[in-house]
């Protein structure tokens, strides 16, 4: 009985230690780590619509340059050629409509209903 506790009471101090462990990592760095691709928003959404299980396992939760023209600005994202919907922080103000742009991110996913490529901890690198 006291083997069965003991054992039960490590299982239970493993698991509390292995979640404070994974939720106390520190968080990446986008503008910081190294670019792993560096592709157009016409070429990563075709990669998509082509085959999207492919094209997340090659593009999901990597570092990626995306570049192509401003469509539309909010104070918390753009879009490029109404194809990448790229998340910030906070948007830099100045940027006109119909500017080329290469942004910084790191690729979450692919939006099927609205046929859009995500990123967030996005940057701008052409500014």
């Amino acid at each position: 009985m006291k083997k069965k506790t003991g054992f039960i009471f490590f299982f239970i101090v493993m698991i509390i230690a292995f979640a404070y462990v994974y939720t106390q990592k520190p968080h990446r760095n986008i503008s910081t780590e190294s670019v792993e691709f560096i592709i157009s928003s016409d070429a990563l959404l075709n990669e998509f619509l082509a085959n999207e299980v492919d094209a997340s396992s090659k593009f999901l939760d990597k570092t990626i340059v995306v570049y192509g023209t401003l469509s539309e600005i909010n104070n918390i994202f753009l879009a490029v050629d109404d194809k990448i919907y790229c998340k910030f922080d906070k948007v830099p103000p100045e940027i006109p409509l119909n500017s080329f742009l290469k942004i910084k991110g790191r690729c979450i996913g692919f939006d099927v209903l609205l046929e859009q490529v995500k990123l967030d901890q996005c940057s701008i690198l052409n500014q």
